[in-house]
Protein backbone atom coordinates (compact mmCIF):
# COMPACT_ATOMS: atom_id res chain seq x y z
CA UNK A 1 0.00 0.00 0.00
CA UNK A 2 1.26 3.33 -0.86
CA UNK A 3 2.06 5.38 1.88
CA UNK A 4 3.10 9.45 1.19
CA UNK A 5 5.63 11.27 2.81
CA UNK A 6 3.88 14.32 2.99
CA UNK A 7 1.72 15.18 5.77
CA UNK A 8 -1.06 17.34 7.02
CA UNK A 9 0.93 19.72 8.90
CA UNK A 10 3.19 20.20 6.08
CA UNK A 11 0.81 20.64 3.28
CA UNK A 12 -1.75 23.07 4.99
CA UNK A 13 1.17 25.40 5.90
CA UNK A 14 1.95 25.07 1.75
CA UNK A 15 -1.62 24.35 -0.22
CA UNK A 16 -5.29 26.13 0.41
CA UNK A 17 -7.89 24.35 -1.19
CA UNK A 18 -10.57 26.52 -2.83
CA UNK A 19 -12.68 23.77 -3.70
CA UNK A 20 -14.09 22.16 -6.90
CA UNK A 21 -10.64 20.61 -7.37
CA UNK A 22 -8.74 23.85 -7.10
CA UNK A 23 -5.56 24.65 -5.28
CA UNK A 24 -3.36 27.52 -4.09
CA UNK A 25 0.35 26.87 -3.63
CA UNK A 26 1.99 29.41 -1.50
CA UNK A 27 4.83 31.26 -3.25
CA UNK A 28 8.16 31.38 -1.16
CA UNK A 29 10.14 34.33 -2.45
CA UNK A 30 8.79 37.12 -0.86
CA UNK A 31 8.62 35.21 2.77
CA UNK A 32 12.33 34.52 2.08
CA UNK A 33 13.04 38.16 1.08
CA UNK A 34 11.38 39.50 4.09
CA UNK A 35 13.50 36.51 6.50
CA UNK A 36 16.80 37.58 4.48
CA UNK A 37 16.40 41.31 4.06
CA UNK A 38 13.55 43.20 5.96
CA UNK A 39 13.53 41.55 9.68
CA UNK A 40 17.19 41.81 9.87
CA UNK A 41 16.79 45.90 8.02
CA UNK A 42 14.76 46.01 11.59
CA UNK A 43 17.12 44.70 13.90
CA UNK A 44 19.91 47.14 12.57
CA UNK A 45 17.56 49.92 12.72
CA UNK A 46 16.92 49.45 16.55
CA UNK A 47 20.32 48.81 16.87
CA UNK A 48 21.48 51.80 15.34
CA UNK A 49 18.89 53.85 17.46
CA UNK A 50 19.22 51.99 21.06
CA UNK A 51 23.18 52.44 20.56
CA UNK A 52 22.24 56.45 19.92
CA UNK A 53 20.05 56.71 22.57
CA UNK A 54 22.65 54.94 25.69
CA UNK A 55 25.62 56.46 23.90
CA UNK A 56 24.33 60.16 22.41
CA UNK A 57 26.14 59.88 19.58
CA UNK A 58 24.10 62.75 18.40
CA UNK A 59 21.60 60.66 15.92
CA UNK A 60 18.78 63.31 16.43
CA UNK A 61 21.09 66.48 15.67
CA UNK A 62 22.15 64.80 12.43
CA UNK A 63 18.29 64.36 11.58
CA UNK A 64 17.71 68.05 12.49
CA UNK A 65 20.92 69.01 10.44
CA UNK A 66 19.28 67.66 7.38
CA UNK A 67 15.49 68.70 7.88
CA UNK A 68 16.20 72.04 9.72
CA UNK A 69 19.65 72.89 8.99
CA UNK A 70 18.70 76.93 9.81
CA UNK A 71 17.51 76.25 13.45
CA UNK A 72 20.41 74.66 14.08
CA UNK A 73 22.17 77.87 12.84
CA UNK A 74 20.66 79.81 14.99
CA UNK A 75 21.00 78.13 18.01
CA UNK A 76 24.82 77.52 17.09
CA UNK A 77 25.29 81.25 16.44
CA UNK A 78 23.39 82.68 19.34
CA UNK A 79 26.00 80.59 21.64
CA UNK A 80 28.87 82.31 19.88
CA UNK A 81 26.74 86.12 19.55
CA UNK A 82 28.61 88.72 21.26
CA UNK A 83 26.23 90.60 23.21
CA UNK A 84 27.74 93.89 22.69
CA UNK A 85 27.67 93.19 19.08
CA UNK A 86 24.17 91.55 18.09
CA UNK A 87 24.05 89.97 15.10
CA UNK A 88 28.11 89.41 14.95
CA UNK A 89 30.17 86.59 16.63
CA UNK A 90 32.90 86.82 18.67
CA UNK A 91 35.11 86.62 16.14
CA UNK A 92 33.48 89.80 14.26
CA UNK A 93 31.46 87.53 11.92
CA UNK A 94 28.01 88.53 10.87
CA UNK A 95 25.35 85.87 10.80
CA UNK A 96 24.82 85.38 7.13
CA UNK A 97 28.74 84.62 6.37
CA UNK A 98 28.58 82.30 9.97
CA UNK A 99 25.99 80.47 8.35
CA UNK A 100 27.35 79.67 4.88
CA UNK A 101 30.62 78.70 6.96
CA UNK A 102 28.61 76.03 9.65
CA UNK A 103 26.39 74.93 6.50
CA UNK A 104 29.21 73.80 4.11
CA UNK A 105 30.98 72.80 7.55
CA UNK A 106 28.35 69.95 8.60
CA UNK A 107 27.40 68.46 5.16
CA UNK A 108 28.47 65.37 6.70
CA UNK A 109 25.54 65.45 9.36
CA UNK A 110 23.31 66.26 6.97
CA UNK A 111 23.93 63.19 4.60
CA UNK A 112 24.13 61.13 7.80
CA UNK A 113 21.04 63.16 9.16
CA UNK A 114 19.46 61.65 5.71
CA UNK A 115 20.76 58.53 5.75
CA UNK A 116 18.67 58.38 9.69
CA UNK A 117 15.51 59.11 8.15
CA UNK A 118 15.54 57.10 5.04
CA UNK A 119 16.57 53.77 6.69
CA UNK A 120 13.96 53.13 8.50
CA UNK A 121 11.69 54.05 6.17
CA UNK A 122 12.77 51.76 3.51
CA UNK A 123 11.70 49.53 6.08
CA UNK A 124 8.94 50.16 6.05
CA UNK A 125 7.73 50.16 2.39
CA UNK A 126 9.47 46.86 2.31
CA UNK A 127 7.07 45.87 5.26
CA UNK A 128 4.34 47.12 2.94
CA UNK A 129 4.99 44.83 0.05
CA UNK A 130 1.93 42.30 -0.19
CA UNK A 131 2.47 38.56 -0.36
CA UNK A 132 2.65 37.44 -3.51
CA UNK A 133 -0.38 36.03 -5.46
CA UNK A 134 -0.12 31.80 -5.26
CA UNK A 135 -0.16 29.61 -8.09
CA UNK A 136 -3.01 28.09 -8.87
CA UNK A 137 -4.15 24.28 -9.55
CA UNK A 138 -7.20 23.70 -11.66
CA UNK A 139 -7.91 19.67 -11.34
CA UNK A 140 -10.84 19.32 -13.16
CA UNK A 141 -9.29 21.20 -16.10
CA UNK A 142 -6.02 20.16 -15.69
CA UNK A 143 -4.69 23.88 -15.90
CA UNK A 144 -1.44 25.71 -13.52
CA UNK A 145 -1.66 29.47 -13.60
CA UNK A 146 -0.51 32.40 -12.08
CA UNK A 147 -0.54 36.00 -12.73
CA UNK A 148 2.64 37.93 -11.78
CA UNK A 149 2.94 41.80 -13.34
CA UNK A 150 0.29 41.85 -15.28
CA UNK A 151 0.84 38.89 -17.05
CA UNK A 152 -0.49 35.71 -17.08
CA UNK A 153 0.99 32.42 -16.82
CA UNK A 154 -0.64 29.28 -18.04
CA UNK A 155 -0.53 25.37 -18.80
CA UNK A 156 -2.73 22.53 -19.16
CA UNK A 157 -1.29 18.72 -18.55
CA UNK A 158 -3.13 16.36 -20.98
CA UNK A 159 -5.35 13.68 -19.67
CA UNK A 160 -3.69 10.65 -20.46
CA UNK A 161 -0.56 11.96 -17.61
CA UNK A 162 -2.67 10.92 -15.19
CA UNK A 163 -1.87 7.37 -15.59
CA UNK A 164 1.88 8.04 -15.70
CA UNK A 165 3.62 9.69 -12.73
CA UNK A 166 6.71 10.03 -14.06
CA UNK A 167 5.31 11.27 -17.63
CA UNK A 168 3.38 13.84 -15.05
CA UNK A 169 6.28 14.85 -13.42
CA UNK A 170 8.06 15.55 -16.10
CA UNK A 171 5.53 17.65 -17.80
CA UNK A 172 5.40 19.91 -14.58
CA UNK A 173 9.09 21.11 -15.58
CA UNK A 174 9.53 20.91 -11.60
CA UNK A 175 13.13 21.51 -10.29
CA UNK A 176 14.66 22.34 -6.54
CA UNK A 177 16.81 25.49 -5.76
CA UNK A 178 18.53 25.86 -2.68
CA UNK A 179 20.72 29.54 -2.16
CA UNK A 180 23.91 29.78 -0.46
CA UNK A 181 22.25 30.47 3.21
CA UNK A 182 19.93 27.02 2.72
CA UNK A 183 21.20 23.24 2.84
CA UNK A 184 19.30 21.61 0.07
CA UNK A 185 17.19 19.90 2.37
CA UNK A 186 15.93 23.47 3.00
CA UNK A 187 15.33 24.34 -0.55
CA UNK A 188 12.22 25.04 -2.61
CA UNK A 189 10.40 23.72 -5.25
CA UNK A 190 10.77 25.74 -8.85
CA UNK A 191 8.14 25.00 -11.73
CA UNK A 192 7.96 26.37 -14.89
CA UNK A 193 4.50 28.15 -16.10
CA UNK A 194 4.77 29.54 -19.94
CA UNK A 195 3.24 32.63 -20.68
CA UNK A 196 -0.14 32.34 -22.15
CA UNK A 197 1.11 33.31 -25.71
CA UNK A 198 3.05 30.41 -27.00
CA UNK A 199 4.57 32.32 -29.40
CA UNK A 200 6.42 34.94 -27.19
CA UNK A 201 8.19 31.15 -25.99
CA UNK A 202 8.35 33.29 -22.93
CA UNK A 203 7.86 31.41 -19.35
CA UNK A 204 8.08 31.89 -15.56
CA UNK A 205 10.12 29.99 -12.87
CA UNK A 206 7.94 30.27 -9.80
CA UNK A 207 9.36 29.41 -6.57
CA UNK A 208 6.55 27.45 -4.63
CA UNK A 209 6.66 26.17 -0.90
CA UNK A 210 6.11 28.48 2.81
CA UNK A 211 9.53 29.77 3.78
CA UNK A 212 10.58 28.49 6.20
CA UNK A 213 9.78 25.09 5.52
CA UNK A 214 7.72 23.18 7.45
CA UNK A 215 9.97 20.21 7.21
CA UNK A 216 13.21 19.34 5.96
CA UNK A 217 12.72 18.27 2.09
CA UNK A 218 9.36 19.79 2.13
CA UNK A 219 10.32 20.89 -1.80
CA UNK A 220 9.95 17.19 -2.53
CA UNK A 221 7.26 16.10 -0.64
CA UNK A 222 5.21 19.26 -1.89
CA UNK A 223 5.84 17.93 -5.98
CA UNK A 224 4.56 14.52 -4.39
CA UNK A 225 1.27 16.25 -3.31
CA UNK A 226 0.81 18.31 -6.23
CA UNK A 227 1.53 15.03 -8.48
CA UNK A 228 -1.13 12.84 -6.40
CA UNK A 229 -3.65 15.35 -6.11
CA UNK A 230 -3.29 15.90 -9.92
CA UNK A 231 -3.65 12.13 -10.88
CA UNK A 232 -6.83 12.04 -8.49
CA UNK A 233 -10.15 11.32 -9.90
CA UNK A 234 -11.48 13.13 -6.97
CA UNK A 235 -9.08 15.14 -4.99
CA UNK A 236 -11.35 17.06 -2.84
CA UNK A 237 -13.11 14.03 -1.17
CA UNK A 238 -9.55 12.22 -1.24
CA UNK A 239 -7.42 14.72 0.04
CA UNK A 240 -9.76 17.14 2.38
CA UNK A 241 -7.81 15.55 5.73
CA UNK A 242 -4.43 17.17 4.28
CA UNK A 243 -5.81 20.72 4.47
CA UNK A 244 -6.45 20.85 8.50
CA UNK A 245 -3.56 21.53 10.42
CA UNK A 246 -2.85 18.99 13.30
CA UNK A 247 -0.77 21.34 15.59
CA UNK A 248 1.35 24.14 16.12
CA UNK A 249 5.09 24.03 15.45
CA UNK A 250 7.81 26.20 16.05
CA UNK A 251 8.13 27.02 12.50
CA UNK A 252 4.82 29.12 12.67
CA UNK A 253 6.17 31.62 14.97
CA UNK A 254 9.02 32.52 12.37
CA UNK A 255 6.62 31.82 9.34
CA UNK A 256 4.10 34.83 11.03
CA UNK A 257 7.23 37.12 10.97
CA UNK A 258 8.35 36.10 7.18
CA UNK A 259 4.76 36.76 5.83
CA UNK A 260 3.47 39.92 7.75
CA UNK A 261 2.61 42.44 5.85
CA UNK A 262 0.42 45.55 6.39
CA UNK A 263 -1.27 44.68 2.92
CA UNK A 264 -3.24 41.73 2.11
CA UNK A 265 -1.95 39.06 -0.02
CA UNK A 266 -2.52 40.00 -3.32
CA UNK A 267 -5.74 38.01 -4.76
CA UNK A 268 -6.76 37.09 -8.42
CA UNK A 269 -9.84 39.17 -10.00
CA UNK A 270 -12.08 35.86 -10.72
CA UNK A 271 -14.15 37.32 -13.93
CA UNK A 272 -11.24 38.71 -15.48
CA UNK A 273 -8.73 35.56 -14.32
CA UNK A 274 -11.73 33.42 -15.81
CA UNK A 275 -12.51 34.95 -19.23
CA UNK A 276 -8.57 34.68 -19.42
CA UNK A 277 -8.44 31.14 -18.81
CA UNK A 278 -11.59 30.62 -21.54
CA UNK A 279 -9.90 32.66 -23.85
CA UNK A 280 -6.84 30.34 -23.79
CA UNK A 281 -8.60 27.44 -23.62
CA UNK A 282 -10.42 28.56 -27.07
CA UNK A 283 -6.70 28.74 -28.40
CA UNK A 284 -4.50 26.62 -27.06
CA UNK A 285 -6.27 24.32 -24.77
CA UNK A 286 -6.77 20.40 -25.88
CA UNK A 287 -10.73 19.14 -25.76
CA UNK A 288 -11.84 18.74 -22.19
Amino acid sequence: MYTPNYTPDMVSRNVKSLGNGVLEITRYNLSYFKAILVWPWFLIVTTITLYDIFNQTGMFHDIQWALEPTDRIKDTFSFYEDPKNLGYTFAGTNFEQFAIELFDKHKERRYLGWFYILFPIFWFILLCLPNARPVRIDAKRRLIYFQWWGRFYIKQYPESLKQNEQRLIYFLQTDFHSSWLNRDAMSCLIMDIPYENPARNKKASVALGAYRPVCEYQSYYLRDFIVDYLRSPNPDTEFARYFNKQKTIWQDYFRWFYRFSLFPTLGYNEKKTEAKIQAWLEKYGDEL
